[in-house]
């Protein structure tokens, strides 16, 4: 079961970030109105009720974030081609992301009860870098850290992609 939940989580993850930003673990996040999330005319996404709820919870939250905000700031000032190119995708594809990382940013504490296991499991599907490999064998919580600001970093992107923040 731990490898579903895995594959399912880290199936998008491409890089590791070492910065430190965004929204900790600790903090309980309270659903808002979903007036963030902006709502189509006709349905264009799987997306629930709770889902855009959660989304547009952790936008704000995210947007309050001082880290977060000067890391906004620099990715639109560096990026700025790139983020334009992408806003071309259909919106239906950008809500989907959102939820899909968010999905994946729950299942954390569940993936990584035990992160000596999560780390095998991990290995053994070939879902670490072989650059990283040594350190995070080292130390098994890094990767846990390295992963959720992955998927906090992903989440956010998204989130500018599809200007909500």
């Amino acid at each position: 079961m731990m490898k579903i939940y895995l594959a399912l989580f880290l199936a998008f993850i491409c890089t590791f970030v070492n910065a430190q930003f965004g929204v900790t673990k600790e903090g309980n996040i309270e659903p808002v109105a979903v007036d963030a999330v902006p709502q189509p005319e006709q349905e264009v996404t799987s997306l629930t009720e709770q889902d855009a709820q959660d989304i547009s919870a952790l936008i704000q939250a995210a947007g309050e974030d001082p880290d977060t905000i000067k890391l906004i700031a620099a990715m639109k000032d560096e990026n700025a081609e790139d983020i334009a190119e992408l806003r071309k995708l259909p919106m239906e594809e950008i809500l989907e992301g959102l939820k899909m990382t968010l999905d994946e940013m729950k299942v954390m504490d569940v993936i990584f009860e035990d992160p000596v296991k999560a780390f095998e499991a991990m290995e053994e599907e070939k879902m670490i870098p072989e650059e990283h490999l040594e350190t995070y064998r080292k130390n098994p919580a890094l990767l846990e850290d390295d992963t959720r600001k992955a998927l906090y970093f992903r989440f956010i992107s998204l989130a500018v992609v599809g200007e909500f923040m």
